[in-house]
């Protein structure tokens, strides 16, 4: 009889616990790692789709003996409004191509059944479904819809007559198809191209030329998955590790005596460590083998029913079972370690009592672990995205009024409009820092044509200074500085930095790089903002072929930055504008409706500008788009420790079962004495409360400090990032609230089965 039936014997609830949390961690490892690599896997056939409707077209050779066609795209931003919101995020681009004669991707869902019509004189578009959406949610415009375009020259308005039933097209790809004549009414715009080639020995297009083209099918989705897997591998270690742990702790205290009377008669150390082996080494490959399976079978069964998105077929990741094996046995060893110390301090001859104290420990310090986890990755989220939170320091609005703007003079048609407290043309610009620092990214990421981005202030200046928090300086010196000098006003992350404070001077760089001319600008203030999202979302960065990463605003007086800009005054037009509200104007209207009647005010009295789009960006509505975007991103994170602490809670059926059979003298006795059957199982579901309890009082502040602390790790991507502390309580007591349910619903039931119905 091998040792470790001594503590198998009576213990199969426990076993199979701990053999089910390593079936559920491994299965999840091997399907998540083999999803992504099925996912990476279907790129060339996504491409070679994706190129097919051009397949009739002429193709010329190469000079290689390839066949090649190179299509003309159009990049373009859309202003789009889906509930007549602005939309708030990142500029939504479009890359138009001419349609192709063809129906490509078999798309179907087109106004009157029709694809492109090529003659037609207007601007007709057929685009991909989520094209016209941010962030894969909600509904595109329905058919027929106008949707206006906006350019380098000008805008452009078109009607949706189509869309693409699929959807899976990397960046840069064409999404968007055109008739001949609105491609020929948006030529002038930037361009680029994408070469086709014929394979010489298929019937399908490839993109050899570009092997970035074909790895950008490896969608949002793919980049969400690969930053998970980290994740995901953590959450499944620690969820095996804490149920073969818990396992073997309530083994030992359920065999304490038995495993004293062992010693005595000459059981050494070395078989006590055997029997705990045995027992962790046997559910680690129970689990390890039904896990394994069940992952590679379910990647199979979710591959076969979406065949349009994976072409391909499913793709085991290489190594991916061995590794999760070596893992999984490396997590047993760990295990056994853990449970050593309690199972070596059984003596012989020792007197056990009926009742170990130590029984619930182990289920206390798993269950710890778990929420921990929870905790560490919400308060890492919630402390992160606090910096990108706009400050409410910030006026209420900036318009944006792109691409043309509109002569600086027409500022004083806007001076009495309904419901605006005050307006000011907000005059950005933007200049490298001197020396020159190039900035590390790929090639043509930068800006707009820009060959070399290098690091650079964003300059904004407007008729009055807002009512910004000072960490350096007062409001009233740096006004008048700003109105009688060239001084400028800085934020604490450029601050931080670059190590620049009152009284230092900002280096700046005016003009291109053969008439450069260096200009020196003090420091009168510095000011506590957190700036990202607002400059980012109001569309102030990126213009005149500048990129669109910036190390921060600096603000300084109109009449400063016109003596920066190179440009002739002829060219330097009114793009943007500050808003401020009257208080009981946006009390009565709200954010949203506020900012509407603002911008179709601000419309109606520039005349509805010719070639340009007027959006008002409300600092409220971009505070509420960032937030809810950033608790979507974390909350999908979340979500891995979170459902392996609802797994960890089938831990307490084992707690539950060694607590019964430890207690079943006890039971009886109170049965005989009137006790009913639902007050025994209530005894038992309140001890496994009272354990989860305890779990959650020491996982939330090792989790909070955790949280912290990779907050400010991450945080250190961006230089200067000021670091929060943020525990986002209403979340974490929505998911306290409902671990612990799940743990009464599994306590409830387990305690209920385990007690005999009859006396």
């Amino acid at each position: 009889m091998l040792l470790g039936d001594l503590i198998l014997r009576g213990g199969k609830t426990r076993f199979t616990c701990a053999a089910a949390g390593v079936a559920i961690a491994a299965g999840a490892v091997v399907f998540m790692f083999s999803l992504a690599a099925t996912n990476r896997a279907q790129a060339p056939s996504l491409a070679a789709r994706a190129a097919a409707p051009w397949a009739a077209w002429e193709f010329d050779s190469d000079g290689e003996g390839r066949a090649g066609l190179v299509l003309k795209l159009v990049g373009m931003t859309v202003d789009l409004r889906p509930g007549g919101h602005v939309m708030q995020g990142p500029p939504l681009r479009a890359v138009l191509a001419k349609a192709p004669a063809a129906n490509p991707y078999g798309c179907t869902k087109l106004a009157e059944g029709r694809w492109v019509d090529q003659a037609c004189p207007g601007f007709e578009i057929v685009c991909t479904r989520n094209s016209l959406v941010r962030f894969g949610h909600g509904d595109p415009p329905p058919l027929g819809s106008r949707v206006k375009f906006v350019g380098q020259h000008g805008t452009m308005t078109g009607t949706v007559v189509g869309y693409l039933d699929d959807a899976k097209l990397p960046p840069g790809w064409p999404g968007f198809f055109v008739n001949d004549a609105a491609f020929a009414a948006v030529a002038g715009e930037p361009h680029g191209t994408l070469a086709l080639y014929r394979d010489a020995t298929a019937s399908g297009l490839l993109t050899p030329a570009a092997p970035s083209v074909v790895r950008g099918f490896q969608n949002d989705e793919q980049r969400r998955m690969d930053y998970a897997r980290p994740l995901l591998l953590a959450g499944a270690v620690l969820l095996a590790l804490c149920l073969l742990v818990n396992s073997l702790l309530l083994s030992i205290e359920a065999n304490r005596r038995t495993l004293a009377i062992l010693r005595t008669v000459g059981l050494t150390r070395l078989g006590v460590v055997r029997i705990v082996a045995t027992e962790s080494l046997a559910a680690t490959l129970a689990g390890l083998a039904v896990g394994c399976g069940a992952g590679i079978a379910t990647l199979v069964v979710y591959v076969a029913a979406d065949p349009v998105a994976f072409p391909a077929g499913p793709s085991i990741s290489a190594g991916i079972v061995p590794a999760v094996a070596a893992l999984a046995l490396l997590v047993a060893g760990v295990a056994v370690l853990f449970a050593l110390w309690p199972a070596l301090s059984v003596r012989p001859l020792e007197e056990v009592e009926a009742r170990p104290r130590r029984r619930r420990r182990g289920m206390a310090v798993a269950f710890a672990c778990g929420y921990a986890a929870f905790v560490a990755v919400e308060v890492w989220g919630a402390s992160l995205m606090r910096a990108f939170m706009p400050s409410p320091e910030w006026p209420d609005a900036i318009v944006s009024i792109l691409p043309g703007g509109v002569s600086s003079f027409d500022v004083d048609k806007l001076r009495s409009l309904p419901g605006v407290k005050r307006i000011s043309e907000l005059y950005p610009l933007q200049l490298n820092f001197e020396p020159e620092e190039p900035m590390e990214m790929p090639q043509g990421r930068g800006g707009r044509g820009n060959p070399r981005p290098c690091r650079n202030a964003l300059f904004l200046a407007a008729e009055w200074l807002p009512e910004f928090r000072f960490v350096e300086g007062t409001r009233a010196k740096c006004e008048e500085a700003l109105r009688t000098t060239d001084a400028c006003v800085i934020t604490e992350m450029m601050s931080r930095a670059r190590n620049l404070h009152v009284g230092d001077v900002l280096r700046v760089a005016m003009g291109g790089r053969g008439e450069k001319t260096v200009v020196e600008l003090p420091v009168a203030g510095v000011v506590d903002l957190n700036w990202h999202m607002v400059t980012s979302r109001g569309l102030v960065r990126g213009l005149n072929r500048m990129p669109v990463m910036t190390d921060g605003p600096v603000f300084v007086s109109l009449d400063t930055i016109e003596s920066l800009d190179v440009r002739p005054s002829a060219m330097v037009r009114m793009t943007h504008l500050w808003v401020e509200y009257e208080p009981g104007f946006l009390a009565e209207k709200g954010v949203f409706p506020a900012g509407r009647a603002v911008e179709e005010a601000i419309v109606a009295a520039l005349g509805n500008p010719a070639g340009s789009t007027v959006r008002l960006h409300a600092r409220d509505e971009i505070a509420d788009g960032t937030l809810a975007h950033g608790s979507d991103v974390i909350g999908q994170a979340a979500r891995v420790p979170f459902v392996f602490l609802l797994v960890l809670s089938f831990g307490f059926i084992a707690m539950l079962v060694a607590d019964a059979e430890a207690s079943r003298r006890m039971f009886a006795m109170l049965r005989a004495v009137g006790a009913t059957r639902a007050q025994l199982a209530a005894r038992l579901a309140a001890a496994a409360l009272r354990t989860a309890a305890w779990g959650v009082a020491f996982g939330l502040p090792a989790g909070a400090l955790a949280g912290w602390l990779f907050s400010v790790k991450t945080g250190s991507a961006w230089p200067g990032l000021p670091h929060y502390f943020v525990v986002p309580a209403r979340i974490l007591a929505e998911g306290t609230a409902g671990a612990l349910v799940f743990v009464l619903l599994v306590a409830v039931p387990t305690a209920l089965s385990l007690l005999p119905r009859r006396h």
